[in-house]
């Protein structure tokens, strides 16, 4: 009771803190409601929208950038990776899947430019958050030079998912792939793994954007080494509800959402550790 009368003071205090709050929380509900979202969308891809043929929209922001800091390298790796992403035909996974039309979107999609900056660093241990379908999983080992492994994780195994996966039995088989069932959030799961993750040069997650993963696995990255070169790529950081966690990155990061995934890749130099 004590609570709810201290924030009601509050914003009585403060009429425009609670208007923020509540027209955030509004808009949160929309990107992660598929009903919601896409009635919404459909309804503001017509009135506002002159191009009717458009796939899909998301409500997002647009807002002033403060304090980002960027590096040398993260220039470098984005030029280069963009270039080589313009170039490249990946050919992976099952062609006869949905969303395998989507592997050569670029821009639009982020398995070219995943595969590319995978490719430019010369990465050899990948962990990927968030297998799904496989699709990145199978983009991100055609970037590897000669030898590499990706650690993907997800909280459902590749062959018991509801729709069908890019895998076959063969592509775990050599050990460039490995998936791994469980909530990495959990502290002890995530201590389990710790050295996979303080191994990896990059770190991919595309995780559920529910409000609370995300934040939980910002924290349990700062708990990593410093690894020269080490990169955090995020994916939806267009998202609503990503946009905070996106903007309290303090690392030197770069917004790669042009040639990347449509909702957003973000690309984060962890080298000297996560500034969050």
């Amino acid at each position: 009771m004590k609570k709810r009368i201290n924030k009601l003071i509050k914003i009585w205090k403060n009429p425009s803190l609670a208007f923020r709050t509540f027209f955030k929380k509004i808009l949160r509900l929309i990107p992660f409601n598929r009903n919601y979202s896409r009635a919404i969308s459909e309804i503001l891809s017509k009135k506002l929208l002159h191009d009717n043929k458009i796939r899909d929209v998301r409500p997002s922001l647009i807002y002033s950038l403060e304090e980002s800091e960027i590096s040398d390298d993260l220039v470098l790796i984005a030029t280069e990776a963009i270039k080589r992403a313009s170039k490249i035909k990946l050919d992976c996974g099952k062609k006869n899947l949905s969303d395998s039309k989507f592997l050569n979107e670029f821009p639009g999609e982020h398995y070219r430019i995943l595969s590319s900056i995978v490719n430019v660093t010369n990465a050899k241990e990948v962990i990927e958050i968030g297998t799904y379908t496989g699709l990145g999983t199978l983009s991100i080992k055609e970037g590897f030079t000669n030898s590499g492994k990706i650690s993907t994780f997800d909280l459902v195994a590749w062959n018991k998912l509801n729709i069908d996966s890019h895998f076959i039995e063969e592509d775990f088989r050599d050990g460039s792939i490995e998936q791994i069932i469980g909530d990495l959030s959990d502290n002890n799961f995530f201590e389990k793994n710790f050295n996979k993750l303080n191994n990896a040069n990059i770190i991919f997650m595309d995780a559920p954007k529910d409000d609370n993963f995300e934040y939980k696995m910002m924290q349990l990255f700062l708990k990593l080494d410093k690894k020269k070169g080490r990169l955090l790529i995020l994916d939806d950081i267009k998202f609503v509800n990503m946009i905070d966690l996106w903007r309290s990155v303090k690392s030197p990061k770069i917004d790669l959402s042009s040639f990347g995934h449509w909702t957003g890749t973000g690309v984060i130099d962890i080298s000297e550790g996560l500034k969050f």
